[in-house]
């Protein structure tokens, strides 16, 4: 997997980034954006309602794209369409998270990345350490403000699932560049569930888990205009891709397909896979190379392939990825190369 370390302003971590991967992000705007039409009307006036709420949110990833678009030569504002591709048009997104307390390592958390399979070559590794905010490290596409998942200086570790929600907020930002932002601006747990429910989104609901040093680990259920919280019981807690509280039910568009199924099915699979004691960073990674019926973890299905998969210890600031299938591949190991003082220096 490629990796890059960035330090900086906004425009000198875009330009490090754009730099890096400028051989690659014109593939990506073009499979995530100009193919979906991104220069229609409607791409267009999307983006531009995107940029004026990132000017108001979180204008350093404004600033970060028009320096990613200069140094990879690609339009900026196809740039952005690929950044807001599913404000633009949604697209199923799956993924799976587990968290396990109580290990010889505390609270660790899986996350698998269920997406398809061609995805997988616009995965890049980041160490980020931006003029403002935390530092971290995470996986996320190239030539993007995105983070798929990762674990900050705090410890604070991010890991989603993506939710088929029936509502929206059209003053919101990016759900995928609100996850960098959550890791960015927070330090704990609790901090990021009251700065998840402050930052409006756009269009695309998820499940977003979250786990600190302390042992404490949440899921935030966030659609654009609702959210709630369930907190870790006595050993673990878990998701897919659909609500569990009452007050989330009402935006969940559960159209009773297979990808409904699915993820009903995972979340009883995990319901006995988490139930084994004492917890430990070896029955994790089994849990992420499980297959089984009815549904399997690591998904090799013609609904989403498993094509990632990350564990996060949050004491350890650590991030293990298995760069393709989990069942196929060995967790690699990451941590900050660079103290956020002797990056700054």
């Amino acid at each position: 997997m490629r990796q890059i370390v960035q330090t900086g302003t906004p425009h000198e971590m875009g330009l490090q980034h754009g730099a890096a991967f400028a051989d690659v992000i014109p593939a990506a705007v073009k499979r995530f954006a100009l193919d979906r039409g991104s220069r229609t009307p409607h791409g267009r006036r999307v983006i531009r309602q995107v940029e004026r709420n990132l000017e108001r949110v979180f204008p350093e990833s404004l600033e970060e794209l028009h320096a990613i678009a200069t140094a990879a030569d690609v339009n900026y504002d196809d740039l952005l369409a690929y950044n807001s591709c599913q404000e633009i048009s949604r697209s199923r997104v799956e993924c799976t998270n587990v968290a396990l307390a109580d290990t010889p390592q505390g609270t660790i958390h899986f996350k698998s990345n269920d997406v398809t399979a061609d995805m997988q070559q616009y995965h890049v590794y980041q160490e980020v350490h931006p003029e403002r905010g935390h530092a971290y490290i995470g996986v996320t596409y190239a030539g993007t403000t995105w983070l798929n998942a990762g674990v900050n200086e705090a410890g604070l570790t991010y890991g989603g699932s993506s939710i088929p929600n029936n509502d929206s907020d059209w003053d919101g930002i990016p759900t995928n560049t609100a996850l960098r932002y959550y890791l960015q601006f927070a330090d704990s747990v609790d901090a990021v569930a009251d700065l998840v429910a402050r930052t409006p989104i756009m269009n695309h609901g998820c499940n977003l888990m979250f786990t600190d040093p302390s042992g404490a680990a949440i899921v935030v259920e966030r659609s654009p205009t609702r959210t709630a919280v369930r907190r870790i019981d006595s050993h673990t807690i878990w998701n897919t891709n659909h609500f569990l509280t009452d007050e989330m039910q009402e935006v969940l568009n559960n159209d009773g397909g297979a990808a409904a199924q699915n993820s009903r099915d995972r979340f009883t699979v995990l319901e006995r896979l988490t139930a084994e004691q004492p917890h430990s960073l070896e029955q994790l990674m089994r849990i992420a190379r499980t297959h089984t019926e009815p549904a399997s973890i690591c998904r090799h299905d013609e609904l989403a392939q498993s094509i990632m998969g990350y564990i996060m210890i949050p004491r350890e600031r650590k991030l293990l990825v298995s760069f393709g299938y989990p069942c196929q591949n060995e967790f690699e190991a990451f941590t900050f190369t660079k103290t956020p003082a002797a990056a700054a220096s």
